[in-house]
């Protein structure tokens, strides 16, 4: 931060700090809302799978129970169950952490009391802990939202492979088809990463030499540059 020639931060320069620092604030808000809104058609899109699989299975069975009972398998069964874990992350990811939206009341009340420069000090301060506290909420809510999407997509391929269990008997080499179709998909979905990420709860610290370098927001399947 320049100082004025009292030895003081410079108004200009700290107007130019809360500027750019609204602006990441609010771009980081705007992921977070994604995230949000992704996690909850997530949560809808598989408790309305879980409700079609039970109900077709419901009505099959009054119809004919011998074949019915050839779609029962563990495979149906694991289906089901990465549909509701699924949900649950999902809505876990809804719910999880809050987030950093700008100054309290508290801070504004006391405005008056302050001068300009000594509010502004305080707001770019302020601004600094709340994007490194967006980050970290960001971090999470990407990650969960990420196992989320990948629990529905697991759940897909292991009702795939129970329908061609059902169909051909053969179950082993379609699960296992399925596991790398998946272990692809996470890696694509850079989730080593993004548990390295969380693990260590890793905040960008910028260098004041680094004046070029942004503040970056994660959606899921980022890779670190």
């Amino acid at each position: 931060m320049s100082e004025s020639t009292s030895g003081e931060p410079d108004i200009e320069a700290l107007r130019a700090a809360r500027e750019e620092a609204r602006e990441t604030l609010d771009g980081q808000l705007s992921t977070l809302d994604d995230i949000d809104a992704k996690a909850l058609s997530v949560f809808r899109l598989n408790v309305a799978l879980v409700g079609v699989l039970l109900s077709a299975l419901s009505v099959a069975a009054t119809d004919d129970l011998t074949t019915t009972a050839a779609f029962v398998n563990p495979a149906v069964g694991t289906s089901v169950a990465l549909f509701v874990l699924s949900a649950a992350t999902a809505g876990l990811t809804y719910t999880t952490a809050g987030r950093q939206v700008g100054a309290g009341p508290a801070g504004l009340e006391d405005a008056p009391n302050r001068s300009e420069r000594a509010f502004l000090v305080w707001l770019v301060d302020g601004y600094a802990d709340w994007i490194r506290y967006n980050e970290r909420a960001n971090v999470r809510k990407a990650l969960l939202a990420t196992l989320a999407v990948l629990g529905t997509v697991a759940g897909v391929l292991a009702f795939g492979v129970g329908v061609l269990a059902a169909v051909t008997g053969e179950l082993l080499l379609p699960g296992l088809a399925a596991v790398v179709v998946l272990a692809v998909l996470g890696a694509f979905a850079n989730v080593p990463g993004q548990l390295r990420r969380l693990a260590s709860e890793r905040v960008t610290r910028q260098s004041h030499d680094l004046t070029t370098t942004g503040q970056r927001t994660f959606k899921g399947g980022d890779h670190e540059r």
